[in-house]
Order: C-alpha cells, then structure tokens, then sequence
C-alpha cells in the first residue's frame, strides 16, 4: 500500500487540513485512510471521480476537496495508475 499526504480543503471556510494517508483500490472504488491515530480519516470514492494531472489528483464532493500532491510514499503514482 501507498502512503501520500492528502490535503482536505472545506471549500465554503477554505480552512486546510493535511493528513497522511494510504490507499487501496477495490473494485471501482479507492479507500483513504489516515495512519495518524490522532488524526482519524476515512473516506472512499469512484475512481472515475479522481481527475488527475501531471503533479496533482484531486476529487471533490459536497464541501470538501481532496487534493494529492506529494509522491514521496508513492501514492500520487498509485493513483495515477488506477486511473489509467
């Protein structure tokens, strides 16, 4: 599994807040999750809801705005792949 840094954006304060995350695909499904115990997340989308390019995903529903921008852990790859 992947790990990235996700960036959850509240589109109506547009206050910010980063977690650090890992992924996994199921079906046509991609599950988020944080891996900071202090810090809980949990959230899924339709992979055809990612829109991808060259250095970002992001998907966005209600709300709320989920931005990947970092590959260090490899996710944003990930990410790409899945959608591709």
């Amino acid at each position: 599994m992947e790990t990235g840094i996700l960036k959850q954006i509240d589109l109506k304060t547009t206050n910010e807040r980063y977690f650090f995350v890992e992924a996994q695909r199921r079906a046509d499904r991609i599950w988020i999750r944080s891996i900071q115990a202090f810090k809980p997340l949990e959230l899924a989308f339709k992979v055809s809801d990612l829109r991808i390019s060259h250095d970002q995903a992001s998907a966005a529903w209600g709300s709320k705005k989920y931005e990947f921008n970092d590959d260090t852990g490899g996710l944003l790859t990930q990410l790409k792949t899945w959608v591709h």
